[in-house]
């Protein structure tokens, strides 16, 4: 356990400034895609991999927004911006988001999904339920009169695995439909993330897609020969994690090698997309993550600044 706790460390830490960095670049008129290739470039330069692509998700967008090519895009005046973002060094996986508010107005949702994330973690311990913490969230956002997302949750993590089958909810699950199994566990690690909103409180699939992963080998005997050198980057580099098809391109793949082996690998069920997420009143919505790794005695906050 101490030398995967120690692996978490290091993730979490290069996370946490990585994070601070991110925060310190975003402003209103800057292009998306010039935060993203910064922040995922950062993590690379600290000898770590992105675990997913940046997360780049601005008012109504509750998440899996990242820039694409050529993205023109940029952080607009008196907006919330949600950047969300994970390390994964030799596999181990940190995923942690802020929310930065432009004008005073969101300031109260942003301060609120912060005390809703902090009230959870401070009760998260080896056998604590996953209900317990989806009680506390929505009790503290609700008392104020927003609304947390109940269709998105925290989630388990595992070596090279984001979701590791674990959900842990923002809301209060009725008792009825409790698992008792679903328990934090000492020696794992995992990602506690609380949306708030003024809206409904779900969010529902937008068209866009800007998020991959592949979830199978193709043949290359049967795969377009014009294609297979893109296949084979894929393949052979993000190890069944998310990815940006920016990222092929950034490494010198053409705009129509990367449409044409994202569109074939697409098409023959090699890769999925993950859907952007917007609140389904699209009212805006804050953010705030962490990820902890729960130990026998102790319960670590890995992607918090140290000191602070």
């Amino acid at each position: 356990m101490k030398e995967q706790l120690l692996q978490y460390e290091k993730s979490g830490q290069i996370l946490a400034q990585v994070l601070e960095y991110a925060l310190s670049i975003t402003k209103p008129g800057v292009k998306l895609v010039d935060i993203a290739d910064k922040v995922e470039n950062l993590i690379r330069k600290n000898s770590a991999q992105p675990a997913f692509p940046v997360n780049i998700s601005i008012n109504e967008i509750a998440a899996h927004y990242s820039p694409v090519i050529f993205d023109d895009l940029t952080i607009p005046e008196k907006s919330i911006v949600k950047i969300d973002a994970g390390v994964q060094v030799d596999g181990y996986i940190t995923d942690a988001a802020r929310t930065i508010v432009f004008d005073d107005r969101w300031e109260q949702m942003k301060q609120l999904v912060r005390k809703a994330l902090d009230k959870a973690l401070a009760i998260i311990k080896s056998g604590t339920t996953v209900y317990e913490v989806g009680e506390i969230v929505e009790k503290t956002i609700n008392k104020e009169g927003f609304k947390p997302i109940v269709n998105l949750s925290g989630h388990s993590l595992a070596q090279y695995s984001l979701h590791d089958g674990m959900s842990i909810p923002n809301y209060n699950v009725p008792k009825r439909m409790r698992d008792k199994s679903q328990v934090f566990k000492a020696g794992r690690a995992y990602a506690v993330e609380p949306f708030v909103t003024n809206g409904k409180g779900k969010v529902k699939d937008h068209r866009d897609m800007t998020i991959f992963r592949q979830f199978r080998e193709a043949n290359l005997d049967i795969l377009p020969k014009e294609i297979r050198e893109g296949y084979q980057y894929i393949n052979n580099n993000f190890h069944e994690m998310p990815f940006s098809p920016r990222w092929l391109f950034n490494e010198g793949f053409s705009v129509e090698e990367v449409e044409g082996t994202m569109n074939e690998l697409i098409n023959q069920n090699i890769v999925y997309g993950y859907p952007v997420l917007i609140e389904s009143t699209r009212a805006p919505v804050t953010q705030a993550e962490e990820t902890i790794f729960v130990g026998r005695d102790k319960t670590y906050i890995l992607t918090k600044t140290k000191n602070k």
